[in-house]
């Protein structure tokens, strides 16, 4: 179990973040400036912190009410940097085992993670030899070779291509099989989150905007500032009609349109929200089903990209067919679709084009 609050000013910028995480791993996302390597190296003793505490398995590491503060060298924490910060002196097999303990035998922890890593017949290969992925897993197999309480990982696979970083990630799901550490990951890549990340907190300015499980999170943010910095492309401002009904449906107003969506106890009639979707999760309506959320639309404008177009919609309203009025940008809210190139062509939709979309209410949801 890993819990912390730290806080930390510099001038008119103030770090505020805590969390409680167990033997799981925590991803810090944010952009740049926002505070998550600031936040690994008070968690480190690197940093001192300002208030707060840090208590990691029963160890109280930091905690500024009582005036505790254990050196880096008792807190038992592997640390790997954006760069790999080898030593350039020292062979592969001295970096991994530099860390150890006197009189223990290095032997066993050196062919564990060599050959985890695959990194077997590169032991005695100096850092200026080695790759940039090598690099990063010299430095992961000398941050767990200790085995370490708590785990830090300062956007160690930023500096990589796609493809050797997207190969380490799929190493590092092979990691949390071999761990049972609290491990706390920053990046700014949300695919990296999505892969690694059991619990995502998002970070802005130094503060906290949310935190929950992955799949949750990115799923259903519950604030609308999380929904935005977390990608969704349409997230309009509602007003709730009705609260949970019979159909286990809340009743949102976009603008013109009266939407139903899964449940949510949390707002009642008449509350302001937020409500949010996906443009994967529109969907063009080519059948006359019936079904809830129904929306005739009018193609605004197209942005193409490799195999698909971005299509952004405004409210129909009866305005004909080409008319300059049925292109204006203040009909109305503008949702934002994906249309692949195949259905584009096969329907000759483009700007002006009238047509149905579906809302799927359970690919709807509300945040503050």
């Amino acid at each position: 179990m890993l819990e912390f609050r730290v806080v930390k000013s510099y001038g008119h910028f103030t770090l505020d973040v805590a969390a409680q995480v167990g033997a799981e791993w925590l991803v810090l996302l944010a952009p740049s400036g926002s505070g998550k390597s600031l936040t690994l190296n008070l968690l480190a003793g690197l940093v001192m912190p300002d208030a707060g505490f840090v208590r990691g398995n029963g160890r109280v590491f930091y905690d500024g009410a009582r005036g505790v503060h254990l050196p880096i060298r008792r807190r038992r924490i592997g640390y790997v940097f954006q760069e790999s910060a080898l030593f350039p002196h020292m062979t592969v097999a001295r970096n991994i085992t530099y860390g150890l303990p006197r009189g223990r035998d290095p032997r066993p922890v050196l062919a564990r993670w060599l050959r985890f890593f695959h990194l077997e017949g590169r032991e005695a290969a100096y850092p200026a030899q080695l790759s940039g992925g090598q690099k990063q897993r010299v430095a992961l197999a000398r941050a767990l070779a200790n085995e370490p309480e708590l785990l830090l990982l300062d956007e160690p696979f930023s500096a990589l291509d796609r493809r050797i970083r997207e190969a380490l990630q799929w190493e590092m799901v092979r990691l949390k099989e071999e761990l049972s550490i609290p491990v706390v990951l920053v990046t700014h890549d949300f695919d990296e989150a999505q892969v690694l990340g059991e619990q995502v907190a998002v970070l802005e300015h130094g503060r906290m905007l949310e935190m929950g499980p992955r799949a949750r999170l990115f799923a259903h943010p519950q604030r609308h500032e999380t929904a935005h910095f977390l990608g969704v492309e349409n997230v309009l401002p509602a007003r709730v009609l009705h609260g949970v009904d019979g159909t286990g449906h809340t009743g949102v107003a976009v603008g013109p349109w009266a939407l139903e969506m899964a449940a949510d106890p949390r707002f009642a009639p008449g509350d302001a929200a937020f409500v949010g979707i996906r443009a994967a999760d529109v969907r063009l309506a080519v059948d006359e089903r019936p079904r809830p959320n129904l929306l005739p639309v009018v193609v605004s404008g197209m942005v193409p990209t490799v195999g698909t177009n971005r299509v952004q919609l405004v409210p129909a309203d009866g305005t004909p067919l080409g008319s300059d009025a049925a292109l204006r940008s203040d009909a109305g809210p503008t949702l934002t679709m994906l249309l692949d190139d195949y259905v584009a062509g096969r329907y000759g939709h483009g700007p002006g084009s009238r047509l149905t979309i579906w809302l799927p209410p359970d690919k709807l949801f509300l945040c503050a």
